[in-house]
């Protein structure tokens, strides 16, 4: 069955859920101008639906965590229909219910069928203790300190109040660890808590990580610094790696479509196979043809710059399976090397922030309403490279969220703050730099409408740090955290 492009009411599609190796199925509820509502429905199975079952098919509800009975329905900003959605037939829409959630600009790929998955597959008792305690109020008195029992996160505060004897039915409603240090104790006290499905651990100090026996954990972010081996449990979807990490790292486990992140790192798939998705930060600079050797199997590729370059982009050719690039904050490539984009035979998406200006007009032009999704933002001319590639808010510069004289205050308080704490000769010097630093963004904040909001206020910090590690830490007058503090105890309410 044939359906053109334009999304109708009650149209029905079968959705492809890699991670399940079965399809879903999406039903659109309303159409606006520029935008759907769509809703989940109750079907997983090894083919679409027919024509003939879709007036018996029903929503598809979601019950793990905080949800009750919720269905899976949001409003995106994009009316056209991804190019692998299959068509199944019209029908009248499953519900009259009106929908609040907003998804973006992206259609679905049926993770909502893989977390409620992953839920069912939960210990009973557990899940039960859960939604009894997560909105309960109730406190657990340990013997160094009182944590709520609705507490979602494992941290190494908690863990050494309970004493090091952690267990789900103190706190069943830990879902994260987020710990630092060696603590490989840790591993077997959570090893029987079913609703845990991420961890994140910073400082490790061991050269051997191993989570072979955490299998009900899907996502890690792993501090690699000084590791030489990691074992993973099976079936894992995500791995951050950060820190320094050496070329003898070898990662050891059975992936399925793997979702890898590295920031600030040398490329390289340290063992790892079937990397599907990769998401590098921190470019300095990139050889694309390093990719295609590394990571043949990429769906999805996202380069994020510190900035840097990019050299050798007709390299992209030999990825022949990539459905979505990101890139931004990357330079050094032309409207000429683009034209490889051509020859990538299942390119959806393309997502490009602050590239050169003559290569983001070339995309533009040539792939206007080609693509599921298309956005080309922030192109930076010659001159503003020239300009800003040391200046650390230049993301500020054409945000939707920063007026432009607001940006070009901060600059200029930018430039002062960085000449005082290089003069800075005392400690009273430099605290006196901080708390101008803060008053003026301060009244900036003030003067235009509140623009400051969390990514705002952590770039504001970030800049103190680069500055302190820059012009303050060899002179030890005063150290980062007392800085940090100076201004996070004058800033006002942003």
């Amino acid at each position: 069955m044939e359906q053109d492009n334009k999304p109708i009411v009650g149209a029905v599609y079968g959705v492809y859920v890699e991670e399940l190796r079965k399809y879903g199925a999406y039903q659109i509820l309303e159409v606006l101008k520029g935008s759907i509502c769509y809703i989940a429905l109750d079907y997983l199975e090894p083919e679409p639906p027919k024509e003939e079952i879709l007036p018996d098919l029903r929503p598809f509800y979601r019950e793990r965590f905080r949800y009750h009975h919720a269905l899976a329905m949001e409003y995106i900003s994009n009316d056209r229909i991804p190019g692998d959605y299959i068509f199944c037939g019209v029908c009248p829409p499953v519900t009259n219910k009106s929908c609040d959630v907003y998804g973006g600009d992206k259609w679905g790929y049926g993770m909502e069928y893989l977390f409620e998955m992953d839920w069912r597959q939960g210990e009973a008792k557990q899940k039960e203790n859960y939604k009894k305690y997560i909105n309960s109020g109730e406190w657990v008195n340990l013997a160094k300190g009182s944590f709520r029992k609705g507490e979602p996160v494992l941290t190494t505060e908690l863990y050494s109040a309970a004493e090091h004897n952690f267990s789900v039915e103190l706190f069943p409603c830990v879902t994260r660890v987020e710990i630092e240090g060696p603590n490989q104790e840790i591993l077997d006290c959570i090893a029987g808590a079913s609703l845990i499905h991420s961890f994140r651990w910073t400082s490790p100090q061991t050269e051997v990580l191993d989570f072979r026996n955490l299998q009900q954990i899907h996502s890690f972010e792993l501090d690699g610094t000084g590791v030489k081996r990691i074992y993973l449990p099976d079936d894992v979807r995500y791995l951050k790696l950060t820190g320094k990490l050496q070329p003898e790292l070898q990662i050891i486990g059975k992936t399925i479509g793997l979702n890898l992140s590295m920031e600030d790192a040398d490329l390289c798939n340290y063992g790892l196979s079937d990397v599907r998705n990769l998401l590098v930060f921190k470019i300095k600079e990139l050889d694309m043809r390093e990719v295609p050797c590394l990571f043949p199997e990429l769906r999805s590729l996202s380069l994020w710059g510190k900035p840097g370059i990019i050299n050798n982009m007709e390299a992209l050719e030999k990825l022949p399976y990539l459905r979505e690039l990101i890139i931004s904050d990357l330079f050094g490539f032309s409207a000429e090397d683009m034209k490889v984009l051509e020859r990538i035979p299942d390119l959806r998406g393309l997502d490009l922030y602050s590239i050169p200006k003559e290569a983001g007009m070339a995309v533009k032009k040539t792939w206007k309403r080609k693509l599921d999704y298309l956005e080309v933002k922030r192109l930076r001319s010659d001159d503003w490279l020239k300009e800003n590639l040391e200046n650390p808010f230049r993301d500020w510069d054409g945000s939707e969220f920063v007026p432009v004289a607001a940006y070009k205050k901060t600059i200029r308080q930018y430039k002062k703050t960085k000449k005082q704490l290089e003069q800075a000769n005392t400690k009273e010097e430099a605290v006196a730099a901080v708390q101008e630093y803060g008053l003026n963004f301060n009244r900036l904040n003030r003067q235009y409408d509140q623009f400051i909001e969390t990514d705002e206020r952590e770039d504001l910090f970030c800049v103190l740090e680069q500055l302190y590690e820059q012009f303050l830490k060899d002179k030890k007058l005063i150290d980062l955290n007392e800085i940090l503090d100076v201004l996070d105890e004058i800033r006002d309410e942003w």
